[in-house]
């Protein structure tokens, strides 16, 4: 039986948008085929209200501009079910409020003078907690300080002659903030920086009327401008890169929901629009559902959602019913096998056809190619690509090798045993099955096949890769010859010796690659047990698929140091994707006699700020001595006993697996104590700065505070607070910022 045989190959979003589309499209999560969506219907004609701006904060507070009255609103956030009842929405808070007027009794003057902010529009949040809020008719961004309440600046930009700079949108990556300007203008700015100027890449067919009106910036920091013209259209200015974004018609706000989708809304009652972006292609995704959007602004989520403003508060987008075409068609280039008279084997598609869908495949082969004009190469639907350089690009069938209306396609059968590459295996969760079909064609070097696509309506067929085998097998020669003299007599012999060709073919692949089985990378997950067993290894299934691949690679090392700081360190680290720290409690007996005491948690007693409280420096050695205490009381009490500090939040799961870990590895003599991130740093009980601790940004730690004042965020303790204090300052009477 011969090695598994080559094939011509398709399977990149390039190869599929080389090829001829009849009503199909490119599938934006597997880079395959699918049949084209249809458009959805235009909107209910609600105007949309007034554009506002939305942004979180890093405590998962939502803050909303409300333009026309000149304030910006605070209240809490949470994720609701959008298509469930509404949920009250909590108070808002008037963040920027200015005081309440003076009290005269039964001659209270009527409140007087324009209101707090003029027309804010765009907000954003920082990485710092500074709310940037664009007041676009003052011709200015405000920066606020939400920690200290206070502002802090108010920044200017320069204006065009005979213009104004007028911001009307921004939107926060990191530390800095990017502003859109009316005119079009960008510019990145921090809270504590100056404005500086950026370039923007205005697509070619933007009409010239078209005037920058939003801003987006992805969770990497690629930004895009969204320029809305005179009649309400929209086009995506990206700020880098050369990706190429259709016209949006009505369009109201644009939003990154990751690195690689960009949302645009339209009008109340459209479908937002949403594209993958591939490189410098763009595909068109599948739209969002957005009930009851007024038209003001769409936000990301803390959880990554999209969600929009309604009249009854927040809620989160959802995908949109699609409705597909029923039958599309799917022409691939020459596939080339590199030897004239090829008999080709067998094709394989990997493919998701639901019930009711349907693919069928029809071929064509070719020596040469005739004279004659070719089939054109018809991109896809609701691709945005480069224009392809056909020198490039195999050739398409010619006309008399397409099939003909009516022509006959071949079924596709499902294979149970799977993949026909020996031990690959698809994921779990993986929609996609292989099919397979023998090349019902003519020998030739030149092959292209037709694939027909048949849907529902509402459910499409998938094709995600395309394989065509060469040469087929030689089980034809190896029977006499009076079997294969009549040409359809041959030909159907060989399509039938497939069948046992392909599961001897199968079976001797497997042998071949067996070496498979025993690389823990490679071998397909039902085996690690298996192999495992061979290092004397059980595997606990709890651990994630990625960590016990890796684990059995390690093992041997991993037994050697077994029982060791270094081993147990390792094997944690295995688990949990992060190395914890082991600290044995005999030394830390030069820190001041902190464990020379009798509480139950010793690693963490005694450790008070000014007294014993240890900021850097060696760990103490094994030679030092207690300063305090009896020799052989403190080894009974703390030999052989040590702490893991685990720089993570584990659940119940994970708390249950570390310490099996513990159990099984550790020696038996010893007792150990588990700390995690929750505990948190805690100031005068136990604080090791570097050793107790891991400074950084997390959740994971409760806020401080002393009486009601939290440290850092007031005026008791934490960074200088210049600027007017929100709430008592006002920046209606009188007061000048900037």
């Amino acid at each position: 039986m011969e090695s598994p045989r080559p094939f011509a190959l398709m399977r990149t979003l390039d190869q599929w948008s080389r090829a001829a589309h009849v009503d199909t499209e490119i599938d934006p999560d597997s880079g395959g085929v699918e049949l084209a969506r249809i458009d959805s219907e235009s909107g209910d004609g609600s105007p949309a209200a007034p554009p506002a701006g939305l942004a979180f904060d890093h405590e998962c507070r939502l803050y909303r501009s409300i333009p026309a009255e000149g304030r910006v609103v605070r209240q809490l956030w949470a994720a609701v079910d959008p298509l469930g009842p509404a949920v009250p929405e909590a108070e808002p808070v008037d963040l920027l409020a200015a005081p309440p007027e003076p009290s005269g009794g039964d001659f209270t003057a009527e409140p007087s003078g324009p209101p707090p902010l003029l027309t804010p529009r765009g907000l954003a949040v920082d990485c710092n907690d500074m709310l940037f809020v664009a007041e676009s008719a003052a011709g200015r961004v405000l920066v606020y300080d939400l920690w200290n309440r206070r502002l802090l600046r108010a920044v200017g930009f320069d204006a065009p002659p005979g213009g104004t700079a007028r911001p009307v949108d921004l939107a926060a990556s990191e530390d800095e903030v990017f502003c859109v300007l009316e005119d079009g203008r960008l510019f990145r700015l921090t809270a504590r920086s100056e404005p500086v100027a950026l370039t923007l890449v205005v697509p070619h067919d933007a009409p010239p009327d078209a005037r920058a009106a939003r801003v987006a910036v992805a969770p990497g920091g690629a930004v895009a401008v969204l320029l809305v013209d005179s009649a309400g259209d929209g086009w995506v200015a990206p700020q880098s890169g050369r990706a190429r974004f259709p016209s949006v018609p009505h369009a109201t706000d644009l939003e990154f929901a990751t690195d690689d989708s960009l949302v645009v809304a339209a009008l109340p009652g459209e479908d937002f629009s949403r594209f993958r972006i591939e490189g410098d292609v763009v595909v068109v995704d599948a739209s969002l559902k957005g009930r009851n959007y007024d038209g003001s602004a769409i936000v990301r989520t803390p959880d990554g959602a999209i969600a929009f403003w309604t009249d009854r508060g927040l809620r989160d987008a959802v995908v949109a019913r699609s409705t597909f075409e029923t039958d599309g068609r799917v022409t691939t280039y020459r596939l080339d096998s590199g030897e004239y008279h090829t008999d080709w084997g067998r094709l394989f598609l990997d493919a998701c056809i639901p019930n009711g869908c349907d693919v069928g495949v029809f071929f064509s082969t070719a020596d040469d190619l005739p004279d004659e004009p070719t089939i054109p190469r018809t991109p896809p639907l609701h691709l945005i690509a480069p224009p392809l350089r056909p020198e490039l690009s195999p050739p398409m069938p010619p006309v008399s090798l397409a099939p003909a209306e009516g022509a006959e396609f071949y079924p596709l059968h499902r294979r149970e045993t799977g993949r026909e590459v020996p031990w690959a295996r698809f994921a779990a969760n993986d929609a996609f099955e292989t099919y397979e079909a023998p090349v019902n064609a003519a020998p030739g070097r030149y092959l292209w096949v037709t694939l027909a696509l048949h849907g529902t309506g509402h459910a499409t067929p998938r094709v995600r890769s395309l394989r065509a085998e060469h040469p087929s097998h030689d089980l034809l020669r190896r029977l006499p010859k009076a079997f294969s003299r009549d040409t359809d007599v041959a030909s159907f012999l060989r399509r039938y010796l497939a069948i046992f060709d392909g599961t001897l073919g199968d079976l001797q692949a497997r042998s071949d690659a067996r070496d498979v089985l025993l690389d823990p990378q490679a071998t397909p997950e039902e085996a690690l047990p298996w192999l495992a067993s061979f290092l004397g290894l059980a595997l606990d299934e709890r651990w994630p698929l990625a960590a016990r691949r890796e684990l059995i690679s390690e093992v041997p090392v991993l037994w050697r140091e077994r029982g060791t700081v270094t081993g147990l360190t390792r094997f944690l680290e295995l688990y949990l994707g992060r190395a914890p720290v082991l600290v044995e409690h005999y030394r830390l007996r030069g820190l001041g006699g902190a464990l020379l005491t009798d509480e139950s948690s010793t690693l963490f007693a005694g450790a008070v700020v000014g007294t014993n409280f240890r900021v850097g420096g060696a760990v103490g050695q094994a030679d030092d001595q207690p300063l305090t205490g009896d020799t052989a009381s403190a080894f009974a009490t703390h030999a052989h006993r040590f702490t893991v500090l685990v720089p993570a939040m584990l659940d119940a799961d994970g708390s249950d697996v570390v310490r099996d870990i513990l159990d099984a590895q550790r020696p038996a003599h010893t007792i150990v104590d588990v700390c995690t991130i929750a505990s948190g740093m805690r100031v005068g009980y136990g604080l090791h700065v570097g050793l107790l601790s891991v400074i950084g940004r997390t959740g994971g730690f409760e806020t401080l505070q002393l009486g009601a004042s939290r440290i850092g965020r007031t005026d008791i303790l934490g960074r200088p607070a210049p600027g007017a204090k929100l709430g008592i300052d006002s920046l209606r009477t009188g007061m000048r910022v900037g």
